[in-house]
């Protein structure tokens, strides 16, 4: 989103409904319960309906399933995925 504006209100939602914040425009929720996507769904679609909206504007929103956090490989210092589910264990590769 290129409204810095809107960008943080919707980052605050989505930090509401357990999403982590990886980068500025990227989030994980890890096994984030059916209903509580659908929750976050609404919520986000009745921010970004009112707003302004450039065409190259979106939010993406992908399940992450308990599985593939478990495959997760995470190169680097920041286990940016364990920080969001604070469970699962991964591979990490320094």
């Amino acid at each position: 989103m290129e409204n810095d504006r809107l960008r943080e209100k919707v980052a605050k939602l989505l930090q509401k409904h357990g999403c982590s914040r990886v980068q500025k425009s990227v989030f994980v929720a890890a096994n984030l319960h059916p209903k509580h996507l659908d929750k976050l769904k609404t919520a986000a679609m009745g921010i970004i309906s009112k707003a302004n909206l450039s065409p190259q504007d979106s939010l993406l929103l992908i399940p992450l399933p308990e599985e593939c956090v478990r495959m997760a490989t995470v190169i680097g210092g920041a286990n940016i995925i364990l920080a969001a589910t604070q469970e699962a264990p991964l591979k990490i590769l320094i």
